[in-house]
């Protein structure tokens, strides 16, 4: 229960993010966040510069003259409904644009007749709004009523991070003061920290996948495959897996696009993709698209970088259509689903098309399609990879659901290839292990 209420409150944040700019939830000086509270939203009684989270009349988040630590007001977070699974959160929003190595975020609060808990929580992003590093203060469950009481979380500060968000969360019912709020920079205060000289405010992420400067499509068979192109260079197509899109390889694009024309692609039924096809799927199918589009781009021969789904396609293109492909870099790729994973993996896919099964909209029909096609593709057998003449890296994670037997078998069977495991990754390498395979594939790819 705990886990699913902090990601409620995860999502919140994104949302909070997605909803409004970084120019309107903070336009301050160096230290100007509103600490004390004193400054006011007009005509409410809400603090300016902290986001709230407030639905209904028995949800209170406003400031409170009465109970303080110091100055004039704290923050109060009310809640007089004793419904448990509700929670109200307040928070503030920090770019990270000072120099230093590590942030703390010490404040003093209050609380009564609280039934269920309150938390305190500190999180870094990167500059897609991802996370990287989360820290709270539920070593033990806090609930009951306490005076006032100073409470201190930190986090490191790495090169990568974009933003900080601090949020006091009150979970069912009860009453819960802040006060007193001071942001620390490598033991100073914020108001003392120094600026970056390269922070830029007026970045902002790009939205791989829906980015309409650059998304194009293609037409193909029975549908039209969707695309987006960043950099120069010699081309790079990325493959997604299933049920996935372009926004599936975010942590990569901008890191390729450094060195190579990228050619992000969401398959066909897929992303933005179209699909007017009535029969089954194939990485057959996939492949001919891929092939089609590179001819409408006049895109001779390519560099593919494919997981799991993408890196089946790949490996199919580098079989199938030789002299199309330059070098070929997978990872969770797969021969044949019987011996790829396990029984168990090949059972939780069958539930879950038997419950989509039950859905009449098509969207469930056709991810019904897109699980379907786990259990029956791909089928390539090692003939198929003996023909393939690119170098090939090919990778997975150390607990990928992708067995070991079957990426070895993938190796051992192209006569230039290399393999890569990745340790302590499961299947979403490209996410989990970002910096590290984004490494590992650009030095195959510039390996002469």
């Amino acid at each position: 229960m705990k886990q699913l209420l902090l990601i409620s409150s995860f999502l919140f944040c994104i949302s909070v993010v997605s909803a409004q700019s970084t120019n309107n939830l903070l336009n301050p000086k160096i230290d100007d966040y509103n600490l004390d509270f004193e400054n006011l939203i007009p005509n409410t009684n809400k603090a300016q510069v902290w986001f709230t989270k407030n639905k209904t009349n028995e949800i209170s988040i406003e400031t409170d003259t009465v109970q303080r630590y110091t100055g004039k007001r704290s923050l109060l977070i009310e809640n007089a409904n004793d419904k448990p699974l509700i929670y109200l959160q307040s928070g503030i929003f920090i770019p990270s644009k000072y120099e230093g190595k590590e942030i703390e975020i010490r404040f003093h609060a209050k609380f009564k007749d609280v039934v269920n808990h309150v938390d305190f929580i500190m999180r870094t992003n990167d500059e897609d709004n991802d996370l990287l590093q989360f820290t709270n203060s539920l070593k033990k469950r806090i609930f009951g009523s306490s005076d006032w009481k100073e409470y201190i979380i930190k986090l490191p500060l790495q090169p990568e991070t974009r933003n900080i968000w601090f949020w006091p969360t009150l979970y069912g019912s009860g009453k819960l003061w802040i006060d007193n709020v001071k942001i620390i920079i490598d033991g100073k205060d914020i108001s003392l920290a120094k600026v970056k000289e390269n922070y830029n405010p007026n970045v902002k992420p790009v939205n791989y996948g829906q980015n309409s400067s650059t998304g194009k499509k293609v037409k193909v068979t029975d549908a039209e495959i969707y695309y987006e192109i960043y950099g120069e260079g010699e081309p790079l197509l990325l493959l997604h897996g299933n049920s996935q899109s372009i926004k599936a390889f975010k942590k990569q694009i901008k890191e390729f696009a450094k060195f190579y024309q990228v050619v992000a692609v969401d398959t066909r039924g897929q992303g933005n993709s179209t699909d007017l096809r009535k029969g089954n799927l194939s990485y057959n199918l996939y492949a001919d698209d891929m092939k089609t589009l590179l001819d409408s781009l006049k895109i001779k021969k390519a560099n593919i970088v494919g997981w799991s789904d993408g890196g089946n396609t790949g490996l199919i293109m580098a079989s199938k259509y030789q002299s199309y492909v330059n070098k070929l870099a997978v990872t969770g790729a797969c021969t044949n689903p019987k011996t790829a994973v396990s029984e168990n993996t090949l059972n939780e896919v069958r539930k879950a098309i038997e419950a989509l099964r039950t859905n009449k909209d098509e969207k469930s029909k056709y991810q019904v399609k897109l699980f379907t096609m786990l259990l029956t593709e791909p089928n390539i057998t090692s003939s198929d990879l003996k023909n393939i003449k690119a170098k090939v890296l090919v990778m997975a994670g150390e607990k990928d659901m992708i067995l070991e037997t079957q990426t070895k078998f993938i190796a051992d069977n192209i006569s230039n290839s290399k393999s890569y495991i990745f340790k302590n990754a499961s299947h979403d390498v490209p996410f989990e292990s970002a910096k590290e395979f984004n490494e590992v594939v650009l030095n195959f790819l510039k390996m002469k």
